[in-house]
């Protein structure tokens, strides 16, 4: 239970940083450009690798791990998450299965989001 709490906690603050980011970039550049989404996922990405790295080597902190990486990143940005996973199979020498997980999240991520718009926006 304490470790669904740490994760909860943690996805709260980072989704609302990642609303934060959002509205601040909107209200700055006055642009039609997703421009907050890009800075949160540059950013989640640059967090997540920074945690990753650390907590590989001082494994100890697993409630940390688990606020920070898992909730907070997750609630910052999946996109951590995903660019995380592909560093991990490329750093594994998994080229083929990083190609066909990038590809394939991207463009069945994109296809099944309009499916789903389009089955409730349709009429």
């Amino acid at each position: 239970m304490k470790d669904l709490l740490l994760v909860g906690l943690g996805g709260f603050v980072g989704s609302v940083c990642r609303y934060g980011v959002g509205i601040s970039a909107a209200r700055f550049f006055h642009s039609n450009f997703p421009l907050g989404t890009l800075i949160v996922n540059i950013i989640g990405s640059l967090i997540i690798g920074v945690l990753a790295g650390y907590f590989l080597k001082n494994q100890s902190q697993h409630a940390m791990s688990l606020f920070l990486i898992t909730g907070f990143c997750g609630g910052f940005t999946t996109f951590s998450t995903f660019s995380f996973d592909n560093l991990k199979l490329i750093k594994e020498g998994m080229i083929s299965t990083f190609a066909l997980y990038g590809l394939g999240s991207i463009i069945f991520g994109i296809l099944f989001c309009a499916a789903g718009f389009w089955l409730t926006y349709k009429s």
